[in-house]
């Protein structure tokens, strides 16, 4: 049976505000889809609301009497049928990991967020999962609602609060124990998106957003990485050894160690690189010493980042500096950086504008240039469930 008619044959068979002559309206109403609140989820009068979804909403006070209204189309019945759903992290916070390359690599809070996810069928067995993609600041999933007669009104509210409101539990338990960064109380936005899909057609336009997300994660947000320089560009030939760290970190604990080597220019050789673990004594190139004309790549964003350019640029050794915010005037760069550019032992590039604005998905972006493009890396300290730690368990899954 195609979805069409599969849709057609439960809306026909609910007993809800529809009624049996809702699939024209169902149809009709295709397209307007609205952005729903927490309280609309859970249904009129928090009928199926969990705790965490009430509390979500202001959980009463001035958070009852000033009630956000919900948009969702009253047209439409929400106990059965087939939907798209998209959910954003609050703040719009890249939290549930990176992406590398063109796949997203989770971190802890992003596995755990999937695993609940799909675990929810198994409570309630109404709910059909199709495909789904967590990437790191929002979530996409498609989904059929089977009838049953005991589903609530806004049968899909009720459930996309169970999926909040137990993912939220997690991250509040990974946010008071310091596995995870601190957004504040809530780990998703009060919001969400949800799209009655009605034909075939419509379900495989679905699929093809879904699994194609984390492939246009960076297409068109920003250019290439060396769009912008500043120093001396034949530095780009040499051999790189790159330095990534946490910003956690504290300068005057820099202890780098070494994680990936490559054999020869344009051959590869995995290491460890689970969750920043490796080899290396603390004086190799994150020291500041890169030997055998090697040059020193980094964003040099972090605290240990920029103790291991300082230590480079006092050794004399040559740096390149992938600027996630752009490249500062030479009025803005420091004095011992701006001479080893004028000198020709240190590059500057940048995917932005001088003076943009620094931001995580910049960050990523270029700290994926920085791995992608080294013969050597070499980490400081690495927060386990960060962008970084995640990049390097994507890069070593990547790597033959």
């Amino acid at each position: 049976m195609k979805v069409t008619e599969k849709c057609m044959k439960v809306a026909m068979r609910t007993e809800g505000p529809m009624g049996a002559g809702g699939v024209a309206e169902a149809a009709h109403c295709k397209g307007r889809t609205g952005m729903v609140t927490g309280r609309g989820t859970a249904g009129r009068g928090g009928e199926g609301a969990t705790e965490a979804g009430r509390a979500d909403e202001g959980g009463g006070g001035m958070g009852e009497r000033y009630r956000r209204k919900s948009l969702r189309n009253e047209r439409i019945n929400y106990r059965a049928g087939w939907w798209a759903v998209t959910v954003q992290v609050a703040k719009n916070k890249s939290l549930l990991g990176t992406v590398v390359g063109k796949r997203v690599v989770l971190n802890g809070l992003g596995r755990a967020v999937e695993a609940y996810w799909l675990g929810l069928p198994g409570k309630y067995p109404e709910l059909e999962l199709f495909d789904h993609v967590v990437m790191p600041n929002h979530f996409h999933a498609l989904l059929r609602i089977h009838w049953r007669k005991d589903n609530r009104e806004h049968h899909l509210g009720f459930l996309m609060g169970r999926f909040k409101g137990g993912t939220s539990f997690i991250y509040g338990k990974m946010r008071r124990a310091g596995e995870v960064e601190d957004i504040g109380e809530r780990l998703w936005q009060r919001d969400y998106w949800d799209d009655l899909v009605t034909g075939d057609g419509e379900f495989a336009g679905w699929q093809r957003y879904i699994r194609g997300n984390p492939e246009k994660w960076s297409e068109d947000r920003f250019g290439a990485c060396t769009a912008y320089t500043f120093g001396n560009e034949e530095l780009l030939g040499a051999r790189r050894i790159a330095f990534v760290a946490s910003q956690e970190g504290r300068a005057d604990g820099l202890r780098a160690r070494r994680v990936w080597r490559g054999r020869e220019r344009g051959q590869t050789e995995v290491g460890n690189c689970d969750e920043g673990k490796g080899t290396g004594s603390s004086e190799g190139a994150a020291s500041g010493a890169p030997g055998d004309g090697a040059v020193l790549i980094s964003t040099f964003v972090s605290p240990q980042e920029r103790e291991a350019l300082r230590r480079a640029l006092a050794k004399g050794k040559r740096v390149i500096q992938v600027c996630p915010q752009g490249i500062p005037p030479e009025s803005g760069l420091a004095p011992d950086l701006l001479a080893a550019c004028r000198e020709g032992r240190a590059l500057l590039v940048s995917p932005q504008p001088p003076l943009s604005r620094l931001n995580k998905k910049a960050a990523a972006w270029c700290n994926e240039y920085v791995l992608r493009h080294a013969d050597e890396i070499w980490v400081g300290d690495i927060s386990p469930n960060g962008m970084l730690s995640a990049m390097l368990r994507g890069l070593s899954l990547h790597h033959p």
